[in-house]
């Protein structure tokens, strides 16, 4: 019997060289945008010339006393003004950069149908979105830009995994020895980040965050450009400068103060705690537990009675807010509380702000006038595209540099009108 021929049906796969390969438009698939970095636009601008000299915070920090009750014709008090103090800042400069090359240049002048997103456009984006996050750590960091403290000397080599880390920002109360704030520590830094290593001053060596330890949260990976011995106490920096193999790549001493710092440091713009008592947080609580409303009530008092301000503005990280309404919301249903029922907290007069940089286990509140700020540059905005950096042409190469420098300072001129609670329960 004879064999007929069978069906043969063509398949898209088999023409496929006749279809246009397609794309859908560049889609954010994380969370890139920074709360912080635009959370302090409406800062007061603090009054001083810019100089690259000097510049000083006149700090009126000192109570007045000697007033005499005196008998008819008696004598009267004693001669006396206090004096002011002061401090000194200095202003900060962020540089973010990328390179392009003079094709990509020609394709950008000539042939940007081909581009899903044009390739400097996606370039500038990113390079904000790393200056963003840069300035969110700095909101509640030291001057000094520790990141975090190696809480175990290790063995040495090269790549370093599960190095023992505590301490961020340098601060115990950030210790890491809990869940919540060894977490946190893995929050401040993303994978490819530029580090060194600073013992006792002094740089030890560069390397390349790798990302978390596979100990799990407060332990980092990292690789050194040579071997050496993490130790404890050793501090972790950033550090992206490039030509340069000295501490000054690095940026230990090279950022503003921060929240912590303005809360909680023995000195703060060059004037002690010890010169100047008044020069301290108006409210510390760090006994822990849950925060509570008569917990801020508290706060509120503090910084009322020894700053002389209302406290308007308050941070506090997402677990103590998912905390403190686990806490509130049952209260609901027997009597008023500052909760509605959405969960919000809701104080009049005060706003609430918390983000994913937020510190572990802290509630820090202040009045917006206390902490001020000046900006010598432009504030780039996330989409603000190419036009917002300076294009050099690198020598000898066909590609040029693009650079943007972000200048400013922020300078806390009354930290008796701040004040934190930590150590606080954190919800999961």
């Amino acid at each position: 019997m004879a064999t007929g021929f069978t069906p043969s049906y063509t398949a898209v796969a088999t023409l496929n060289k006749i279809s246009k390969k397609t794309n859908t438009d560049l889609m954010k698939a994380i969370k890139s945008k920074t709360e912080e970095y635009s959370w302090f636009d409406d800062l007061p601008d603090e009054d001083i010339i810019p100089s690259g000299n000097e510049m000083r915070l006149v700090l009126d920090v000192n109570y007045q006393t000697g007033t005499a009750m005196i008998p008819d014709g008696g004598k009267e008090a004693v001669f006396g003004t206090v004096a002011p103090q002061e401090g000194t800042f200095t202003f900060v400069q962020a540089n973010q950069r990328f390179s392009f090359t003079t094709l990509a240049q020609a394709y950008d002048a000539k042939g940007r149908a081909g581009f899903i997103q044009r390739q400097m456009l996606y370039q500038s984006i990113k390079a904000v979105e790393a200056l963003a996050e840069t300035i969110g750590l700095q909101t509640y960091g030291f001057s000094t830009g520790t990141i975090a403290v190696v809480a175990a000397t290790g063995s040495g080599g090269t790549t370093q995994t599960n190095i023992p880390v505590k301490d961020g920002f340098g601060t115990s109360l950030i210790s890491g020895s809990t869940s919540s704030s060894a977490a946190y520590l893995n929050k401040l830094l993303r994978a490819g980040e530029g580090v060194a290593l600073i013992r006792s001053g002094s740089l030890v060596e560069f390397g390349t965050y790798n990302g978390s330890g596979t100990s799990g949260n407060g332990y980092y990976d990292i690789t050194f450009t040579s071997s050496i011995t993490p130790t404890l106490g050793d501090l972790i920096v950033k550090a992206n400068a490039v030509d340069d193999n000295t501490i000054t790549a690095t940026d230990r001493n090279r950022w503003p103060v921060g929240f912590l710092d303005a809360l909680t440091s023995s000195s703060v713009h060059g004037l002690a705690t010890s010169t100047a008592t008044n020069w301290q947080a108006g409210y510390a609580n760090t006994t822990g537990g849950r925060m509570t409303y008569a917990t801020q009530e508290a706060m509120i008092d503090g910084l009322w009675n020894n700053g002389g301000v209302k406290m308007n503005r308050v941070i506090y990280s997402q677990g103590v807010r998912r905390d403190i309404i686990a806490g509130e919301r049952a209260a609901l249903r027997y009597e008023s509380s500052q909760f509605d029922w959405n969960g919000d907290l809701s104080t009049s007069g005060v706003k609430y702000m918390t983000s994913r940089l937020a510190p572990a286990g802290m509630f820090i509140g202040w009045n917006n006038e206390v902490y001020a700020k000046k900006v010598l540059s432009d504030k780039p905005d996330y989409e603000g595209g190419p036009n917002l950096f300076s294009l050099d042409k690198i020598q000898n190469t066909a590609a040029f540099a693009a650079s943007l420098n972000f200048v400013y300072f922020r300078a806390c001129n009354n930290r008796a009108g701040m004040g934190y609670a930590s150590g606080l329960t954190e919800a999961p």
